[in-house]
């Protein structure tokens, strides 16, 4: 690298005055005739404008390999007027990507089909934010009489604003959410409840009427205690009652007429 001149390599833009494929052989070129076979170091320090943003979106690892690089500039600049334009009219900006490299990207497609107005490439940059994002630049401000410069320095703070408050919801969400309530495993899950007891089989987030205990009729209760003679069973089946006798009527209130 130290015995490479940097400006006998021409600086790439992705402009349409420029054929990507024309500008790597210009490269491979010079680095042949100097001696040097690191082109994956070369190339981006003659990147400039789109081509540059479209190198910095290149995985770190593939940044390591000279053909991923070479694919990836060709990918984004080989392209006719119309498929150019295609792209252009649906470019959106991406979730993990910044307004400048958004903006950078539609400049280039622009280039590609012949140009456009600074009005069209704002119209172009505001269509392709999100609703929320265009919403604070139109009340926010006067859009249409601001610079497309201008509206980059707008629409990053806008969005770093609505990236923090995203993220403090997030947390805010995270601390006040109960957690999550686990169903008893007696019962398999059926009917689970908040902390609730079972009066049948004592199993928690569940109701008696639920209980697959009670359902199947494999188990028996083992807390019945008889309030005659303290014996694991209930009052009116006690051995003790007497012939004839019953238990107690359930408690029925009457209402006075």
């Amino acid at each position: 690298m130290s015995d490479l001149d940097l400006r006998l390599i021409p600086e790439f833009s992705g402009d349409s005055k420029t054929s990507v494929t024309e500008w790597i052989e210009k490269v491979e070129l010079v680095c042949r005739l100097r001696g040097i076979h690191e082109l994956e170091e070369v190339i981006p320090l003659r990147l400039t404008g789109g081509a540059f943003a479209v190198y910095q979106q290149i995985p770190e690892g593939d940044k390591e390999d000279v053909v991923k690089v070479k694919e990836a500039l060709t990918a984004a600049f080989a392209h006719d007027s119309f498929v150019a334009y295609e792209k252009f009219v649906s470019r959106k900006l991406l979730p993990s990507e910044t307004p400048d490299v958004f903006l950078a990207e539609l400049k280039r497609l622009s280039a590609l089909f012949g140009g456009i107005s600074e009005r069209g490439l704002v119209c172009a940059f505001i269509s392709g934010l999100p609703a929320s994002v265009r919403q604070v630049l139109r009340t926010g401000c006067r859009i249409e009489s601001m610079r497309i410069d201008d509206l980059l320095v707008r629409a990053r703070a806008v969005l770093a604003d609505t990236n923090a408050f995203a993220v403090k919801a997030q947390s805010y969400a995270a601390i006040t959410s109960p957690p999550p309530v686990v169903a008893d495993e007696c019962c398999g899950g059926v009917g689970a409840r908040y902390e609730r007891r079972c009066f049948n089989c004592n199993g928690a987030n569940h109701l008696a009427r639920d209980c697959l205990l009670k359902r199947t009729g494999t188990e028996k209760r083992t807390d019945v205690k008889c309030f005659r003679c303290g014996g694991p069973h209930f009052r009116r089946q006690c051995p003790e009652n007497a012939v004839g006798e019953q238990s107690a009527p359930a408690f029925s209130p009457t209402v006075q007429k």
